[in-house]
């Protein structure tokens, strides 16, 4: 009985062991490759232009900053050249910008971001569900974590035909992405599990509509916009502005932007000059270029990088705000990214350094711009960030069930083996 039980506790020990290296490998990185050693900026910058030479099909800027100041830009394009004032929409990067317009009103106290969000709603309310709606609160949904259940993702709507009311797009949005319900409705308990949703900002530019006063548009541009000087961004697009970045789609066919109801979650349009802005201005006060203005206070800043999700015991988001990987100075390199048909942007910061990596283009199928930022990330971090961590965590799933059978039958085996021999020893 004892040979069993110690024959169990090994072979116990041996299954941990193994599920914890591959899951230290993985987290930690383990086998990535920089493109450039830790601290070479030179080598990196040269290194990420080359890339984006290689891979873009379209157009494309971006800018890496350390200490918030550019140290490198670079722009390419198929067709009208592009520069750091060229205008993009940027899709999901919207929900980042948005979120810091939100904070500011909690900032005022205007907002309370942890109470029902029907104690700021008029025009519209959650339809019934079988669960508490009175849990829905501001930063559940800044954090997809409200059991919003929508799955949007918007397509917009061409120029020319009538764009849907906030209020009916809520209630089943006309643009919702195929497969999608595009019902804004609580279909999980709130604040259980991570689910992204385009809705749960739909409902957060209406909350910010009913509490102004003012349409949303109007407000980001009072509100964020003008103090930071982002002179070139909008939710609201100036089709006839012929600094309007070309928006190459499959091939390399001009396509037009669509128009949106859901500015907050996907319509902002920017530069990535008005993105360098930006970036400074999330950024704690001990590390932001004093020259750049700032909207909101460290503690609110610190606050939006809390985490509040978590995916397998990694934190992934918190308020408005996705976190890409450990800085290892007990934070987070954060940011946000937006993405649609052959567009695709991204925004990184580390808060303890001030440094930052933005990119924006259209054209490529596959995200070229948050590719390009996953390197950044692994040259100053070391470790994966969570769009390679989602690529390789299945993998890795399946090397520890492999592993595991494979141990199990060798211990069950070898068990076996050892049993017989003792058997035929005692004879």
């Amino acid at each position: 009985m004892k040979r069993f039980i110690f024959w169990t506790l090994g072979t116990l020990v041996i299954l941990v062991a193994w599920v914890t290296v591959n899951f230290v490998a993985t987290t930690e990185g383990w086998g990535l490759t920089p493109l450039a050693e830790p601290g070479d900026t030179i080598g990196f910058t040269r290194a990420i232009s080359n890339e984006a030479r290689t891979e873009a099909k379209g157009n494309l800027v971006l800018a890496v900053l350390n200490n918030g100041k550019v140290v490198h830009s670079d722009a390419m394009s198929t067709g009208k050249p592009v520069s750091d004032k060229s205008v993009f929409g940027v899709a999901s990067l919207s929900k980042w910008v948005t979120a810091v317009g939100v904070m500011q009103l909690a900032q005022q106290g205007k907002l309370d971001l942890d109470v029902p969000v029907s104690t700021y709603l008029t025009r519209w309310q959650l339809p019934p569900s079988e669960f508490d709606n009175n849990k829905v609160t501001l930063r559940l949904l800044l954090s997809h974590t409200a059991g919003i259940t929508d799955g949007l993702g918007h397509s917009g709507f061409a120029p020319g035909e009538p764009v849907q009311a906030l209020e009916s797009h809520l209630t089943q949005a006309m643009d919702a992405d195929p497969g999608k319900s595009g019902k804004v409705q609580v279909g999980i308990e709130p604040g259980t599990t991570w689910m992204y949703s385009g809705g749960s900002y739909n409902l957060t530019q209406l909350i910010v509509e009913e509490v102004t006063g003012e349409s949303f548009a109007q407000y980001m541009q009072k509100a964020v916009f003008e103090p930071l000087g982002m002179t070139h961004s909008s939710f609201i697009l100036d089709r006839a502005d012929p600094t309007v970045a070309q928006y190459f789609g499959e091939n390399g066919v001009e396509q037009v932007y669509p128009n949106y109801t859901s500015l907050a979650a996907t319509g902002l349009y920017t530069t990535l000059s008005d993105l360098v802005r930006f970036a400074n201005a999330q950024l704690p006060s001990t590390v932001a270029d004093p020259a750049m203005p700032r909207l909101l206070s460290d503690s609110s800043l610190a606050d939006m990088r809390t985490p509040i999700a978590n995916i397998d015991g990694l934190d992934i988001w918190g308020t408005g705000i996705m976190l890409f990987a450990p800085n290892g100075k007990g934070d987070n390199v954060v940011g946000h990214g937006g993405q649609s048909p052959y567009l695709n942007s991204t925004v990184r910061i580390d808060p303890a350094s001030g440094d930052g990596f933005i990119a924006i283009q259209s054209g490529n199928k596959e995200a070229l711009a948050s590719n390009l930022a996953t390197h950044w990330t692994t040259w100053k971090t070391g470790k994966p960030d969570i769009y390679v961590l989602g690529n390789t965590f299945p993998a890795m799933i399946m090397r520890v069930l492999t592993g595991a059978v494979v141990i199990l039958v060798t211990a069950i085996a070898l068990g076996i083996f050892t049993g017989l021999r003792r058997k035929r020893a005692n004879r």
